[in-house]
């Protein structure tokens, strides 16, 4: 072989060296990329789905039909990417040579979503039973609205009914709710001025959870309110909070919680339904007490809104289709966000002590 054609089979290996190089470079700085787009949607698109789920929840109960739970248990995905190189020369003993390169990637990407039904004992546990003094402790002491916890959470403070029939499906005589909302309305405003808080104090056994108040010129007409509502006796300061007892006394705060499921029924009465579907007898309706449809916003209040439309909403933070019906929450209505905030919050919580044992659903959603 002659020097000249050594020199090109040379340069064809240089080229070919630096292809490779080129390719093996580019695939070690695609696989932080890929994981900073992809985390990004999947978490987005979770938020989303659970934010749907609970709504279609609501909105079923509303129409008197059952709810189901899907609980997303795993997310696997497989970043598949195949390099691939290509050069080509062109050999002209005259010293006129071209040299070509290409490269390519063949990406794929392959995610599997597990779910879990909810049933069984986890359903009972989770959706049936109680919810827990010390979880409505743990909320006040997060940060939210003690009136906004204790609306949603209790259904009988100390003998003061809040709306207790409207913890199953829809009741056909209006509830008894006012002495009820005036109690925790005063009590967040206690709080608020620093005359009231709830205390928690531990042994080796259990958990003691009180009220504590603390009188001064500037709130003893709130507190006045307060004990006349609940029928304290204004000669303590401290009242341990105990848990259905039926027992109302002077001396302790008797509270009867929801369960998580009687949360939903109690939100679910939030749901605007479409005056055709009124009509049509595909909800019940209550009345009060001259006989007249009742107006359920006079118990839920600004707690949620959910409204409904016949085409898709464009300003939403979480909307469901339902019955050839669109039912959302409006993404400008603050009150109802934080409402669907604490709900997914208080469903986690009643799920701390839970335990995967349901069948699951695996399925394959690319590829």
């Amino acid at each position: 072989m002659s020097l000249k054609s050594r020199k090109i089979v040379l340069k064809t290996k240089v080229v070919l060296y630096i292809a490779a190089i080129s390719i093996i470079s580019g695939c070690s700085q695609l696989g932080p990329k890929f994981i900073e787009g992809s985390r990004t949607q999947y978490n987005i698109a979770m938020s989303r789905t659970e934010g749907e789920q609970m709504l279609l929840n609501l909105v079923r109960l509303r129409y008197g039909d059952a709810p189901y739970f899907l609980e997303a248990t795993a997310l696997n995905t497989q970043f598949l990417l195949a390099p691939s190189a290509e050069a080509s020369s062109v050999l002209d003993f005259n010293g006129n040579n071209s040299y070509g390169l290409k490269g390519k990637f063949a990406y794929e990407e392959k995610p599997t979503v597990t779910y879990t039904p909810l049933r069984g004992e986890n359903f009972v546990r989770k959706v049936l039973s109680q919810i827990s003094l010390d979880t409505i402790v743990l909320l006040d002491a997060s940060g939210w609205s003690t009136e906004r916890v204790l609306s949603l959470s209790v259904e009988n403070l100390n003998g003061l009914d809040n709306a207790s029939q409207a913890s199953g499906p829809t009741p056909l005589k209006a509830p008894s709710y006012e002495h009820f909302q005036a109690a925790v309305t005063t009590i967040d405003q206690l709080q608020n001025k620093g005359g009231l808080q709830f205390k928690t104090a531990h042994n080796d056994h259990a958990s003691q959870y009180s009220m504590i108040t603390n009188q001064t010129p500037e709130n003893n007409s709130l507190l006045l309110k307060l004990a006349e509502l609940l029928k304290l006796n204004l000669t303590q300061n401290n009242y341990p909070l105990v848990q259905s007892t039926y027992q109302a006394s002077g001396d302790t705060i008797d509270i009867r919680t929801r369960s998580f499921m009687g949360v939903m029924y109690f939100l679910s009465h939030a749901v605007e339904v479409p005056e055709d579907h009124i009509t049509s007898g595909r909800v019940r309706v209550t009345l009060d007490s001259a006989g007249l449809p009742f107006d359920w916003t006079e118990v839920t209040g600004n707690l949620l809104t959910i409204e409904a439309s016949e085409q898709a909403p464009s300003n939403y933070a979480v909307a469901v289709e339902y019955r050839n019906k669109w039912f959302y929450v409006s993404d400008d209505d603050i009150q109802s966000k934080s409402t669907l905030q604490l709900l997914g919050q208080l469903f986690a919580l009643q799920s701390r002590k839970s335990s995967n044992s349901a069948p699951v659903l695996t399925l394959p959603i690319g590829g």
